[in-house]
């Protein structure tokens, strides 16, 4: 019981502390500094721990050659450049233009998918359905109306995204140069001051986290790497239009685990059917058997596991995380949400699954 009460202690002691923040937050000259702190910083520490987790296997592999850690991390600089000039002169060139040219195609898709609708009206398969007559044309409008509006509203999203990342993207290789160079000496300092009954369980949840945030980031960026290049090829080679920024976007989303996949299918279906009817039947071709290249093959071998969350899960913490966040809330909502599994799993084992079973009184003793 003693293990009881002292759980019920701190959570008491920690809604006493929110219930002071919310207090004090309703002055404003008080949290208005920090609130101000919060939204320079969060953009860079995000991205130095993305780079973070992708670059410190590299490290440690240039380690093995017997390179010093700053000589390492240059010669990473200077590869990072080196593959950012070659984007920007090989790969930007093509994706400008093809977002443009689609960003100005946005009005007229509705028009193009009623007319394509009404096209139908001469195929075999659907000539019994009179499109003119039923509300279906008016309804997939409708729906592909509010769609371009969607669409539209990220991407303005994004162009905000873009300039926020473009004014704060001079102290990411600041703040990761120093992480990777200094890579676990704060978790060591931590170890050093911590009291020694909680030294073990708080190094392997900080263990656990490490390994949930590296293989999470790094496994994603492969794989959807993969499947980007996987998809861009099949695109071409049925001659889709945007193909490289459908298969970029396709990617990109593809980093939201489960429904991810589903969301960047989207636009690729509405500019294939735009395009032709059949070539829906191609689009959902290639992007199904790079998907199941991905799962059955590179997946195992990338992951070695699938990630402990429920699709449902998934689906309620996207809502939640894009409700509050945005686009960052989307993509940081699953990491997050590991990381609080583990922490409250950790704490449910030390001040509930630990405690004391009762005692029973002792019986007779037998003859």
């Amino acid at each position: 019981m003693r293990k009881i009460g002292k759980f019920y202690r701190i959570c008491f002691s920690l809604i006493l502390v929110l219930v002071i923040v919310y207090l004090a937050s309703r002055v404003d000259f008080i949290f208005r500094p920090i609130r101000v702190a919060i939204d320079i910083l969060t953009m860079p520490l995000l991205f130095t721990v993305f780079f973070y987790y992708l670059l410190r296997p590299l490290v440690g592999m240039l380690g093995r050659f017997k390179l010093k850690k700053p000589l390492a991390i240059l010669m990473l600089y200077a590869a990072l450049a080196g593959l950012f000039t070659l984007f920007f002169f090989l790969v930007w060139p093509t994706l400008r233009q093809q977002t443009i040219d689609f960003a100005n195609s946005l009005p007229g898709v509705v028009l193009d998918v009623r007319e394509q609708l009404l096209r139908l009206q001469d195929n075999e398969l659907v000539r019994n359905v009179d499109l003119r007559d039923s509300d279906l044309t008016s309804r997939l409008s409708d729906y592909v109306s509010d769609l371009v509006d969607t669409v539209s509203t990220y991407i303005s999203s994004a162009v905000s995204f873009f300039t926020t990342l473009v004014i704060v993207v001079s102290t990411v290789p600041i703040l990761l140069y120093y992480m990777l160079k200094e890579d676990k000496s704060a978790y060591r300092s931590l170890m050093r001051h911590l009291p020694s009954p909680y030294k073990r369980e708080v190094r392997d949840t900080l263990l656990q986290i490490d390994r949930i945030l590296s293989e999470f980031i790094l496994g994603r960026v492969i794989l959807c790497f993969l499947l980007g290049v996987m998809i861009y090829a099949g695109f071409l080679i049925i001659d889709l239009p945007y193909s490289l920024l459908l298969a970029l976007l396709l990617a990109v989303l593809n980093l939201i685990p489960y429904i991810g996949q589903f969301i960047g299918m989207i636009p690729a279906l509405t500019i294939a059917f735009i395009d032709s009817p059949t070539s829906i039947i191609w689009v959902l071709l290639i992007v199904n058997i790079a998907q199941q290249i991905e799962g059955n093959l590179l997946s195992p071998h990338i992951y070695g596991r699938k990630l402990d969350i429920h699709p449902m899960m998934t689906i309620v913490l996207l809502l939640i995380a894009g409700s509050i966040g945005g686009i960052i809330g989307i993509m940081i909502a699953i990491p997050v949400y590991l990381i609080g599994k583990v922490i409250a799993i950790k704490l449910y084992r030390r001040f509930v699954m630990t405690r004391p079973a009762p005692r029973t009184p002792a019986g007779p003793a037998e003859p």
